[in-house]
């Protein structure tokens, strides 16, 4: 979508990205003179680490998929914890009486002149303010605004959905929204302006986040840019380094948006509309970081979690993460052989690193067990940190009985952090490299 909101320029630090080696920009920690304590936990919702599936793809969803929420593509994020609801008018207002907060644009909504005034509507969403007083607010309470990856995924969890509630299309009973009425041409709204927070408990998140769909679209701390997706990076990715002209995004549909503005993965430019009186935010905070499991020195590898899934001739895409690996196959439709569903497992085991003849492999296996055609099937590995490797000689490799080999992998993809490639016989694989560190092998049965 394209519609962002203009706003200043503001002071950011410098963190370098492994993956990709790309550089992206954060913004300094927020300053709290005269800023209340950080909310309690019952106002915030915990966002446990780990990997989601972030865009959408025409093939998984009936919802309209926009070209800038493509190509689906997996982010791991560290824990967060985001706001259950949306910062509200009286909440904003104390920040302006403090004079950490400028006064919002406009006090009046769509339909009630004196909205941000008027105590009656003290616990509605908080409008017609600029990215800039957003991060003020937020910055205030010693939190920051959440990053577009950590938005959508509080939204969705780590499935598909396309609303936070699931696969159900919107209605006026779950949510502040617009629908399409039996006989009418153009979608009408539910209600026709804000309601107040938390109003519609049964649209919860996943996670337990509430009005991520409908009442007010929300900010975001990354600026705009259409084709950001294609380069994102897979660690805690935090958008483009420098405004592109569009601004800052808005998440999330308001009062006024139908169905296919408002699912989780629409990208809302407000540099075309500039439309603060239907913007609103939440504020964020990073989670103590869960460190990383230890290898085992044990002979036999200790399992960690798996997953499963069951894909038919319409395909599908599965994928297992660690904070330092990341192994996904995409099955393209019409893979999968026979006519009957199959089912594909994906399991890791850790092992201390050990010699792969002239290279050197490390803690990172994967078996893949499930009935494949003659068709080949796209595998994703990403990693971290490749140590002493050398980089640029990190390869993907297949056991050919006593060595390895090249055959039958077609890489479409190489850099510093991951590797594409699409791979047609089962066996043993492992990306090796030169000196030590990142071995990735993956077993793929019939």
């Amino acid at each position: 979508m394209r519609k962002c909101l203009k706003c200043a320029l503001f002071t950011v630090s410098l963190i370098f990205v492994l993956l990709l080696g790309q550089v992206v920009f954060r913004p300094v920690g927020a300053t709290t003179e005269n800023a209340p304590s950080i909310a309690p936990v019952g106002d915030e919702v915990y966002i446990p680490a780990g990997a989601f599936a972030m865009g959408c793809a025409a093939d998984y969803s009936a919802i309209h998929c926009d070209i800038d929420a493509t190509p689906i593509h997996l982010v791991y994020l560290n824990a967060f914890a985001i706001d259950k609801l949306e910062v509200t008018n009286a909440q904003y207002a104390a920040c302006q009486a403090a004079g950490a907060c400028p006064a919002p644009l406009s006090v009046a909504s769509a339909t009630r002149p004196d909205y941000y005034i008027d105590p009656k509507y003290a616990q509605y969403p908080m409008l017609n303010v600029t990215w800039p007083s957003a991060d003020a607010y937020c910055r205030w309470v010693g939190k920051r605004l959440p990053t577009e990856a950590e938005w959508e995924k509080a939204a969705r969890g780590t499935d598909l959905r396309p609303f936070s509630w699931g696969h159900d299309e919107p209605t006026c009973a779950r949510s502040n929204i617009a629908i399409l009425r039996p006989g009418e041409v153009l979608p009408e709204p539910c209600i026709g302006d804000t309601v107040a927070v938390g109003s519609y408990p049964q649209n919860a998140s996943p996670y337990g986040v509430l009005d991520m769909t409908g009442n007010v679209r929300e900010f975001v701390s990354d600026f705009y840019q259409k084709d950001y997706y294609p380069r994102s990076p897979y660690y805690d990715p935090t958008g483009p380094e420098v405004d592109l002209g569009k601004y800052h995004l808005a998440r999330g549909g308001g009062w006024y948006d139908h169905a296919r503005l408002a699912s989780n993965w629409v990208r809302h430019d407000e540099a075309s509309a500039e439309l603060y009186e239907h913007i609103g935010f939440r504020c964020a905070r990073n989670a103590p970081v869960t460190p990383m499991p230890t290898p085992t020195s044990a002979p036999t590898p200790t399992p960690l979690p798996s997953d499963a899934g069951y894909f038919g001739a319409e395909g599908g895409l599965l994928w297992i993460t660690h904070p330092g690996h990341l192994t996904a196959l995409h099955i393209p439709a019409g893979t999968l052989s026979g006519t009957m569903t199959s089912e594909i497992t994906l399991s890791v085991t850790y092992t201390q690193p050990r010699p792969v003849g002239d290279f050197y492999g490390a803690d990172h296996f994967f078996v893949v067990d499930g009935a494949l055609s003659v068709r080949p099937v796209e595998v994703l590995l990403g990693f971290k940190d490749t140590g002493a490797m050398i980089t640029g000689t990190e390869e993907l490799y297949r056991l050919d009985a006593t060595a390895w080999v090249t055959d039958s992998i077609t890489t479409s993809e190489h850099s510093s952090g991951h590797i594409l490639a699409w791979i047609d016989r089962p066996g043993l694989y492992a990306i090796l490299g030169q000196t030590n560190r990142t071995y990735l092998p993956m077993i793929l049965r019939r």
